[in-house]
């Protein structure tokens, strides 16, 4: 069966440019080689309920991706990040009806233990360090952010010596 619509010729097909319906900051919290990974809540009203997610949310107006990104650690983590280094950005075309085209700003934020024993989860039903091989085999993991946990864990392999 062929899908309703093709957001590839709702963007580019029609010379049409979808605008951008929601501009998120994520975190790639990185301890010991495993990345901290959210449980999201089980609300069918949510995009992707009960996946695992990396922790961040929308970007405010006005509000820059990394001050998001700030926020939003100290909203649904208590964690008061020491470091938020940009890593990558993604723009994506959700299949929703209509489309929608999401921008993402992933960022890297080194955590240790004592920074895992401090949190205090806000939001979300768990949370759960991960190796990048055993995310990947996660039956229900948001795949942007799988993606991002695996171009930043192969980086090296990916990308040479950045």
């Amino acid at each position: 069966m062929a899908p309703r619509h093709s957001p590839e010729a709702d963007c580019r097909g029609a010379g049409v440019e979808l605008p951008v319906g929601r501009w998120c900051a994520a975190a790639l919290l990185v301890c010991g080689g495993r990345y901290l990974m959210q449980l999201r809540d089980d609300k069918p009203e949510i995009l992707l309920p009960a996946h695992w997610a990396l922790f961040g949310g929308s970007l405010d107006p006005g509000e820059a991706a990394a001050a998001a990104m700030r926020r939003e650690l100290a909203e649904e983590l208590e964690l008061p990040a020491r470091q938020i280094i940009p890593f990558t950005e993604m723009r994506i075309v959700l299949p929703l009806d209509p489309p929608r085209l999401d921008r993402m700003s992933f960022f890297v934020v080194p955590i240790d233990q004592d920074d895992l024993a401090a949190m205090v989860q806000h939001e979300g039903a768990g949370k759960r360090l991960f190796t990048p091989a055993a995310l990947a085999r996660e039956k229900r993991v948001a795949p942007w952010d799988l993606a991002a946990v695996l171009m930043h864990a192969r980086g090296a392999a990916l990308f040479g010596g950045r």
